[in-house]
């Protein structure tokens, strides 16, 4: 009765604090102002990260089930969160926000002693250790994990609604393994992001969001999933293996990684902002906002019951799950990127020249 009152309280909270502080978002700063690629048309308070992590560690400490992680994880958490407040304000560089990435995977490993040891059996001939490239693997994992969750922030309710499954997922995974401290407080977490999403998701009616999730969610989201992918696949309390975890996180890595293998192909940065992520292509396909939503969380949803499936009915070895992640990869590329994408600026360019 107190974890299913904490719960509820976690759902509210987020709605209250969210409403607070939406009046004094344009004096600090946090708003989103429509230009450039931005579709939205009036000014709108990047608040939703605040409320969601104001009232998440409220109820976590305040209930006292904080302890479920540990200490270095809030510290780490934190650090990226007001690293993420900041850069809502002022728009930080990428390269200051890889630095604060790389800090909080440092805290992560010596403080909470969490990383990756290996990667498991992935090519069918025993682990593959990683010795003293384990520290370099894990602050790589980690800041691309973040950075997956932080480029897929797209359009109104993405980023939200990607962050349930893998959580959703660990949280079934902790159950089932008997860390249900671990589990209620992910739990929490997934209410809390419910909440903000009641403000965030767009209706068909026309309805837009009221708030935007910010740097400052984005960035607390893919550390804590992040750190749980870690912590759960960690050969030495090893829950999950580490080739399940690619496909709890399917969608959101594999839009990430084909986008910017997209953008070294064609010899651009491949942190170059374009329109050449999953959303932006079912846009250009005629897909409103709602539909996308829907379409991509029942994806991530499927592919992340897929790998809890597979780990926890089916055993398959680890080898097989990672090959076929590799060809979901391989087909989720071409088909995105060389059918939709280079079809569609060509048939934009025909247009053009008839016109």
């Amino acid at each position: 009765m107190r974890y299913l009152f904490a719960v509820v309280v976690v759902f509210f909270a987020t709605i209250a604090a969210l409403k607070s502080l939406k009046p004094f978002a344009q004096a600090l700063s946090l708003q989103d102002i429509p230009r450039g690629r931005k579709q939205h048309k009036e000014p709108t308070p990047v608040i939703g990260g605040i409320g969601v992590v104001f009232a998440f560690i409220a109820v976590v400490f305040g209930f006292r089930y904080a302890s479920a992680l540990h200490p270095s994880f809030w510290v780490a958490a934190l650090f990226l969160f007001i690293v993420g407040v900041l850069d809502d304000m002022r728009e930080f560089s990428s390269k200051i926000k890889f630095i604060a990435q790389a800090m909080a995977a440092l805290l992560m490993m010596f403080w909470g002693h969490v990383r990756l040891v290996d990667l498991g059996n992935l090519f069918g001939y025993g682990d593959v250790a990683l010795g003293p490239w384990g520290v370099v693997i894990t602050i790589i994992g980690v800041m691309g994990v973040v950075n997956a969750f932080n480029m897929i922030d797209g359009i109104d309710g993405l980023c939200g609604t990607q962050s349930i499954v893998p959580l959703l997922v660990f949280a079934v995974v902790s159950m089932v393994e008997g860390n249900t401290a671990l589990a209620g407080v992910l739990v929490i977490l997934i209410v809390a992001i419910i909440g903000f999403l009641s403000l965030n998701l767009r209706t068909r009616d026309g309805r837009h969001a009221v708030v935007f999730l910010g740097d400052a969610g984005s960035l607390f989201l893919g550390f804590v999933i992040a750190w749980i992918s870690i912590q759960v696949s960690d050969s030495t309390n090893r829950i999950v293996k580490p080739a399940a975890v690619l496909w709890f996180l399917a969608i959101p890595l594999c839009d990430t990684v084909a986008v910017m293998l997209r953008r070294i192909l064609h010899k651009q940065s491949p942190f170059k902002a374009d329109r050449t992520h999953i959303h932006h292509v079912l846009q250009d396909l005629g897909f409103d906002v709602p539909v996308i939503v829907k379409i991509l969380f029942f994806a991530s949803l499927s592919f992340a019951v897929f790998g809890m499936v597979a780990i926890l009915m089916m055993h398959i070895p680890d080898s097989i799950l990672f090959c076929l992640f590799l060809l979901l990869f391989i087909t989720y590329y071409f088909v995105k990127h060389v059918m939709f994408v280079s079809l569609h600026k060509k048939s934009l360019k025909v247009i053009k020249t008839i016109y």
